[in-house]
């Protein structure tokens, strides 16, 4: 078991238990080599000596321990998150599916649709603020146990451990309907953003890296078909609630337009 010390009580703790142990160590070295008259002064003296000397020394030592331990973490948070969202790294995600593959679930990649148009009508600071957002909402459809990572620019993948096709894609047009009905003000505007989804099963054992490839590729035909919408490489059982809600999503896609598109098709002319 690691002993973390990074809270000032972990300093004071450690601190105290060290002082504790070289006092019992002066005791017992005095016990077992002096002799004679001078014995039983010296175990008198010896605890105060050696709280006078190990009591700051501990202190001081264990403080630097803190301080050293706190800036590997923020390091090692700094490696592991991503510094815009809050989300995990790439690094951090395939690193963590490496350690675990034996992991079943479902991978989905997830894209903001017209995303360059956002920073060219409201400029860079707004598409930060808009994958932030999106990245925030992610997080909230998630479990403790799933993994949402920023693949680059406006892309996340996120997996849904010990998730089915079926339940992969109700998670994911929970997502989708969720960043749909956001609307996030930004300095004077409001910014409304969809996101297309591709989903794919990983087995357990599976490569992680061919379930993302059939996500893409499920993504980029959620693109073709009119963006704003869920498509898995697997598509849900016919009998199951997700596939018509898929279908009935393909089928009006050409006619869906979000404000942004409207308002950024306008501002383009």
């Amino acid at each position: 078991m690691r002993f973390h010390v990074t809270k000032l009580r972990d300093v004071v703790v450690a601190t105290l238990l060290t002082t504790v142990g070289c006092i019992l160590l002066v005791e017992f070295l005095v016990y077992v080599l002096v002799q004679g008259a001078v014995k039983t002064e010296a175990l008198r003296l010896a605890p105060i000596i050696a709280i006078l000397t190990a009591l700051p020394v501990s202190l001081f030592i264990w403080s630097q321990v803190r301080r050293n331990m706190s800036l590997s973490l923020e390091l090692q948070r700094l490696v592991d998150r991503d510094r815009l969202t809050d989300v995990a790294t790439r690094d951090f995600f395939f690193a963590r599916m490496a350690a675990l593959p034996d992991r079943f679930g479902v991978s989905l990649m997830v894209d903001i649709d017209h995303f360059k148009m956002v920073n060219d009508t409201y400029g860079h600071q707004a598409g930060d603020a808009v994958i932030s957002r999106v990245a925030e909402i992610l997080r909230q459809q998630t479990r403790a146990s799933d993994i949402v990572c920023r693949y680059g620019g406006e892309e996340f993948v996120i997996f849904l451990s010990d998730q089915d096709p079926n339940a992969g894609y109700e998670v994911a047009e929970r997502m989708r309907k969720a960043i749909d009905s956001d609307i996030l003000a930004f300095q004077d505007e409001e910014l409304h953003v969809t996101v297309s989804i591709g989903g794919s099963l990983k087995e357990s054992l599976a490569d992680v890296n061919l379930a993302i490839l059939q996500a893409d590729e499920a993504l980029r035909r959620a693109k073709t078909l009119g963006r704003n919408r869920t498509v898995f490489s697997k598509p849900p059982k016919a009998d199951h609630p997700a596939a018509v809600a898929q279908v009935s999503t393909s089928c009006n896609a050409c006619a869906q337009y979000t404000k942004i598109d409207f308002a950024l098709s306008q501002a383009a002319r």
